[in-house]
């Protein structure tokens, strides 16, 4: 273990007060607005008025059975992003206006990769780029003009790393962190090696990784900014009496 990465085992009753920030995938949520409505997951979103009527703003085709829309994050008054998943991969995702009824939408890539919102920062919305479970880059949208971008990745993925989607973006909006599997560590000593690695968003560079070893095979994972200075990796096993671990990494250092 590195100095700069402190290993909490969330298995213990004394360590729960960490799983606080921990957040898991939930379906079905009701999100209020300042003025009252609400926007509700349903397989479609729906806006709620104050009387309880509601009006599909989002539909999934019919035919389209398993799909089903996730409400992302409210970027201002008005506008909110999400995305289309079904049970294996993403479909589609944009920006919704709800004053105009304006629907960005960012298709799926030829390679059926596709982009997920993760973080709006200021006058961008970044989105994590991926494949199932693989990562396959980071999008930017200017909210202003909506003009989207991809960012260069290549010091990402021209690795020896397997990386995960899901990134945590800092709230200043510079910075990326991107969890993953280095392929080769078996050969060195026979445990599995694991890596954050800090990606600039402005630079688009690798500024920082963070390596760690664990005889643990972990298959879940969530990765967040908890500030600016300090990202939190949850990863997680599956079985009847799984492995819970949190690694702190102080970026700073």
């Amino acid at each position: 273990m590195m100095k700069d990465i402190q290993l909490i085992d969330l298995n213990l009753p004394e360590n729960s007060r960490y799983l606080e920030d921990y957040k898991e995938f939930t379906y079905g949520n009701e999100y209020s607005l300042s003025d009252g409505r609400k926007i509700i997951e349903d397989t479609n979103l729906y806006l709620e008025d104050e009387a309880g009527n509601r009006t599909a703003i989002l539909e999934v085709p019919e035919e389209e059975t398993e799909k089903y829309v996730v409400f992302g994050e409210m970027i201002d008054d008005n506008r909110f992003s999400y995305y289309i998943i079904n049970h294996e991969s993403t479909g589609g995702s944009g920006v919704y206006n709800l004053e105009n009824g304006r629907d960005f939408r960012i298709d799926v890539c030829d390679d059926h990769s596709a982009y997920v919102p993760g973080k709006a920062v200021g006058h961008d919305l970044y989105f994590s780029k991926g494949l199932i479970s693989d990562f396959r880059g980071i999008g930017r949208l200017n909210l202003d003009t909506y003009e989207f971008t991809e960012l260069d990745c290549s010091a990402l993925l021209d690795s020896d790393t397997y990386y995960w989607c899901g990134p945590a973006f800092s709230s200043d909006g510079t910075k990326a962190a991107v969890y993953g599997i280095v392929s080769d560590a078996s050969e060195t000593n026979g445990l599995n090696e694991y890596q954050v690695a800090i990606y600039s968003l402005t630079e688009e560079e690798v500024i920082s990784t963070y390596h760690f070893f664990s005889r643990y095979d972990y298959v879940n994972h969530q990765l967040l900014y908890r500030n600016d200075g300090e990202v939190y990796l949850y990863l997680s096993q599956y079985g009847d009496n799984p492995q819970r671990h949190l690694y702190i990494i102080d970026t700073t250092k």
